[in-house]
């Protein structure tokens, strides 16, 4: 019995419970202190435990066991339980306790059914959504706003969208809830026309304005279908009722630009906005990578590490694509050590995300160092691996690390033949090539696709076989498209088979009318032969049809900066510099005598001497030049080039390679060239064949 100080007591509990409650320690001391006033037994003030117990900061476990102490619990305090197992991960302990209270004859109210249902929507209990939905018609509860949009919101869940809309047209009351959790449902199913079609309804009505929920549902289903028209409407929307500077709103459009690939829109979005989070810059940086603008994704990365933006593993494996792709092998070193120092869960994206960078940034051992160290790989990591092999022309080792793939029982798909076909096709092992082939089909089970069948026209190709490719072709089960053509096309063409090279040049250009490679080759193909007329009608045919030859671009990583070149490029702040070093490079090379040059097919009637001049002046030249003043003396020089590095330069890069005792790594859009020093090739193949995990 408390003495005459109760209410000063009380009081003072009250004060105690509202300052501790707001952590797992200080409830734990006010739950004490309840104790020791004999107090728990007043439900009013043991509520203020569970109620924070059974919330997100708390502890529902901890809760659970202050509920059973508790002899007489009223309806609050089972809501807030019922509340609190329904957001938890075992939901299922909403419903048991739902039963409980009908048991105990403790009366249920407007909110209680809505928690139970938020249980059975995250269980996917379809069976049990109408039973409560019955009790709740029973007590009469269907009218109550509250009930009515958690019965819209369990059906919605569970796809049962047409029982959603009844209850929604039933319901006397709505407000912007009822609206959103309708729309939501309609977004969730795919239903989207239905969903724009009740935000129509819901704009005519005065009582109800739409709010930033309203408007990420119905900006997510624009991202969806790829409706850019309908996605800069609702940013006008969004503008007209004063949403559009919402920070989830914003990163809401900000993702559907990205994802229907207005970049610049995209870049208006973000540079106009007011507050972001990390969401908002990933997706930038995402987005960035994405589409393609890979030296303004990493310098977005500088500048969030400027910022002091909290970087996370999804942010990482976008810069990581990125350096990859410009091979920027200084910046993917900092990133894989940011990595480390920070110690960042190294999932299997993003462990992958390493092992394809360093593969593409001509690391191939240290790409194997990363993959020997990953214990759980799935098939993309294998193919991130046995593709960078590949790559790097390890024919005989990226078959043996498939060898390796098959006892660790990972299944093959798709894309580990396109590599497997890529590295026999590289490293010229065509009998291993077909073998691969028939494993794919016969024991793998795996229906060949266009890729498949390119890869082995090139393999063919590459081996000189060139009646066996045209063979090949004709007797594929579907018909070679404009990619696989243009493979003989191109053999044809290096190989001096300049009559089928004309026959399939027609070809290529009928199936690919817009694509100005298959113009430029074919006009090759007429310069070969001295046909000049025939050339000209080539490039004046691409003229009249207003497509442009590509031109070609080379990158160079230099200090954390990726330098990019163009042929005959004169942009660059060190250009005297850099063409003074390539009339050394020449010079050299010509005294040298281990090149001749081999004039191009330019589709020109002009003299070999221009000719020549015009293949100084390519982007890799340019680009090796420049690595040749600016970095130290014996230091590797690493380029990458968006099309084929051309046999020319090929074979003048394999000689400034010798002379200027560098190791240049060029990697083109097809595979890498190294000149001068590479990985040995036993040791290589030791470290595939080792399935120790001893680094």
């Amino acid at each position: 019995m408390l003495s005459h100080h109760s209410k000063w007591i009380q009081s003072l509990t009250a004060d105690f419970l509202k300052s501790h409650c707001k952590s797992v320690r200080g409830t734990k001391q006010a739950h004490a202190l309840l104790l020791r006033t004999h107090l728990f037994c007043d439900n009013l003030f043991a509520s203020k435990l569970i109620s924070f117990l059974a919330s997100n900061s708390g502890d529902i476990l901890y809760a659970s066991r202050i509920f059973a102490q508790i002899h007489s619990p009223d309806t609050y305090i089972c809501n807030t339980m019922i509340r609190g197992f329904a957001k938890s991960h075992t939901p299922s302990e909403s419903i048991s306790l739902y039963y409980y209270m009908v048991r105990c004859g403790v009366p249920c109210d407007h909110f209680t059914h809505p928690f139970v249902l938020t249980a059975c929507a995250r269980l996917r209990e379809v069976r049990l959504g109408p039973r409560f939905h019955s009790e709740v018609l029973k007590n009469g509860l269907e009218p109550d706003l509250f009930v009515a949009n958690a019965l819209i919101q369990f059906y919605g869940s569970c796809g049962w969208v047409g029982d959603a809309c009844q209850v929604f047209d039933r319901s006397p009351v709505r407000d912007v809830v009822t609206w959103n959790v309708m729309i939501n449902g309609y977004v969730e199913r795919g239903l989207y026309e239905q969903a724009f079609g009740l935000y129509e309804e819901m704009l005519k009505l005065d009582c109800i304005q739409p709010d930033g929920v309203t408007l990420i549902s119905l900006v997510s289903a624009c991202t969806q279908m790829g409706d850019l028209n309908r996605g800069k409407w609702f940013h006008s929307c969004s503008k007209e009722l004063g949403l559009d500077k919402n920070l989830t709103v914003g990163n809401a459009i900000l993702d559907m630009y990205i994802k229907c690939g207005d970049l610049e829109l995209a870049r208006e979005v973000f540079l106009g906005m007011d507050e972001r989070d990390v969401l908002t810059w990933t997706s930038m940086l995402m987005g960035l990578t994405s589409l393609g603008h890979f030296q303004e994704s990493l310098d977005l990365f500088r500048r969030m590490q400027f910022e002091k933006i909290q970087l996370d593993e999804i942010t990482l494996v976008s810069v990581l694509t990125a350096c990859a792709q410009t091979g920027a092998l200084d910046q993917g070193k900092y990133v894989h050590l940011l990595i480390d120092r920070y110690n960042m869960k190294r999932d299997i994206v993003l462990e992958t995300a390493l092992v394809d960078m360093y593969a593409k940034c001509g690391k191939i051992d240290l790409a194997l160092q990363v993959f020997d160290k990953i214990r759980v790989r799935n098939v993309f990591t294998w193919n991130a691996m046995i593709g960078g092999l590949a790559m790097h022309g390890h024919g005989k080792e990226a078959i043996a690390l498939f060898d390796r793939m098959k006892h660790d029982q990972v299944m093959p798909d798709h894309v580990t033949f396109i590599a497997l076909l890529c590295a026999c096709s590289h490293a010229g092992l065509v009998e291993k090539g077909f073998e691969m082939f028939r494993t794919m089909k016969e024991v793998i089970r795996l229906e060949p696709r266009m890729e498949h069948y390119g890869c082995m026209v090139d393999m063919l190709c590459r081996a000189g076989l060139i009646n066996d490719a045209l063979n090949f072709i004709e007797t594929m089960p579907i018909e070679a498209n404009s990619v696989v053509w243009a493979i003989l096309l191109r053999a044809c063409r290096m190989g001096g088979h300049f009559e089928l090279a004309q026959r399939v040049g027609r070809r290529v250009i009928e199936l690919e009318p817009d694509s100005c490679g298959r113009y430029v080759m074919l006009a090759s193909v007429y310069a070969g032969l001295s046909q000049w007329d025939d050339a000209s009608k080539i490039r004046n045919l691409m003229k009249r049809q207003g497509i442009e030859k590509i031109p070609g671009c080379s990158w160079m990583e230099f200090n954390g900066t990726i330098h990019q070149f163009v042929a005959g490029d004169k942009s660059h702040l060190l250009v005297k510099e850099i063409y003074a070093m390539i009339e050394e490079m020449t010079q050299r090379v010509s005294l040298d005598g281990g090149h001749a040059p081999a004039p191009p097919d330019v589709p020109f009637d002009i003299a070999d001497e221009e000719k020549e001049y015009s293949v100084l002046l390519h982007s890799e030249r340019l680009a090796v030049a420049f690595g040749l003043i600016s970095t130290p003396p014996g230091s590797p020089i690493r380029i990458a080039k968006n099309l084929r590095v051309c046999n020319d330069c090929h074979s003048f890069l394999k000689v400034v390679s010798r002379i200027y005792n560098r190791e240049i790594i060029a990697r083109d859009r097809s595979r890498f060239h190294h000149f001068r020093l590479q990985l040995d090739p036993k040791r290589l193949s030791a470290r595939i064949n080792n399935d120790q995990n001893d680094l």
